[in-house]
């Protein structure tokens, strides 16, 4: 997955941010919360700035989901 993401590289305007999976949270929705660390990590990039939207991919249990995130800050 890692060698996909640096092939992304090359193609303007995506920025692969890979979130570690065994974060620790305090919340029941895991996945919730470990975007929220990626895309917290984003912004302090700087490869996300406010009202970016975000193409997010996810493994949640057994099901791949694609979604897209508008920030709101």
């Amino acid at each position: 997955m890692l060698w996909q993401a640096r092939q992304s590289l090359i193609v303007k305007g995506i920025f692969p941010i890979l979130a570690d999976p065994r974060h620790p949270t305090e919340s029941a929705n895991t996945d919730e919360s470990v975007l929220k660390v990626a895309l917290d990590h984003g912004k302090a990039l700087g490869v996300i700035n406010p009202h970016d939207r975000v193409v997010v991919f996810q493994k949640v249990g057994d099901s791949s989901v694609v979604k897209i995130v508008e920030l709101d800050k």
